[in-house]
């Protein structure tokens, strides 16, 4: 039987048809592949930091410029990681220009004014929140904190009868706080023998940092806070004497913005010389799209306020 001439054109068109979209289905499904292979990467400098006989999560990259200039600890912001953001960005670019970089994990917030709850780690598993995807939710309550809770209810021993074993307690291990973590990382950094020790938090790290460099007995040469919100209740801006920089993506939401006027507004009133703002056009939360900026930003400032002396010696 002959095929109609009319049919032929409209045979090959479908043919073309199932081509194009077999060929996008494949490269939809390479593209979520990539995705989901980034997601699961081993996050680069990762080494466990020991806090006590336990560890806690965190990245640390040497200096790769030759010549040290100091070292940075860097605080995430709250339902983060080590390689969100601001703190990805800075940790994985300032090697470059002479800082070794440290970012760790922190677990709660809250502690800024409430007393420490236990935290999701042990000392058998120090890799167990290693890497959390961005859009990961700390607060959400994990399984094991349900195993720890019952298990706290549990009697340490119980006595059955005569013929049969007692039942040995499960092991615990004590919580590791925020301000432990925070001080095991200073400590290492002041162990290694850096001169410069530099605090950076984004959001609520920015928070624990200032808290942090009002407290910490190491000591800390600048601080740096990326777009943090209004301070927890009895913190202040003022309280803070080494030289200080506050940098505002022009992004981001209004709250944040007003809330950082107002503390370069309490400095200028204060007569403080060591406080600055450096405004970023065009960065939101992730800075995402003006990612060497930033760097450029924090890197400059710092070389100003602790090293321009050295240089012109």
């Amino acid at each position: 039987m002959k095929i109609p001439r009319l049919t032929i054109p409209a045979f090959f068109t479908l043919i073309y048809l199932s081509v194009v979209l077999f060929a996008g289905t494949t490269e939809s499904v390479a593209a979520d592949k990539a995705q989901i292979l980034r997601q699961d990467s081993v996050t680069k400098g990762y080494a466990p930091l020991a806090v006590g006989d336990q560890s806690i999560a965190a990245a640390y990259l040497p200096q790769t410029l030759g010549t040290p200039r100091g070292a940075v600890l860097l605080l995430h912001d709250i339902n983060e990681h080590i390689d969100s953001a601001a703190i990805g960005l800075l940790r994985r670019q300032l090697p470059s220009h002479g800082w070794n970089t440290l970012a760790i994990k922190i677990i709660r917030f809250s502690e800024i004014n409430e007393q420490a709850v236990p935290d999701l780690e042990t000392a058998s598993d120090p890799a167990v929140d290693a890497e959390v995807p961005a859009e990961a939710d700390e607060t959400a309550e994990s399984p094991e904190t349900e195993v720890e809770e019952a298990s706290a209810e549990t009697p340490d021993t119980e006595t059955t009868d005569a013929n049969e074993e007692t039942v040995a307690p499960q092991e615990t291990f004590a919580e590791i706080t925020t301000a432990q973590r925070i001080d095991a990382a200073l400590l290492k950094l002041q162990q290694e023998g850096h001169e410069n020790i530099v605090l950076i938090g984004q959001g609520a790290g920015g928070q624990l940092a200032l808290k942090t460099v009002n407290e910490t007995a190491v000591p800390v040469a600048a601080l740096i806070m990326i777009n943090t919100a209004e301070l927890a209740e009895g913190m202040s801006i003022t309280d803070v004497t080494v030289p200080t920089l506050e940098i505002l993506g022009s992004r981001q939401q209004d709250n944040v913005k007003q809330a950082i006027m107002t503390r370069q507004t309490q400095m200028k009133t204060e007569q403080r010389d060591n406080y600055h703002l450096r405004q970023i056009t065009g960065a939101d939360h992730y800075f995402s799209s003006v990612p060497q900026q930033l760097t450029n930003q924090v890197h400059g400032w710092l070389f100003k306020q602790l090293l321009d002396e050295e240089a012109e010696r």
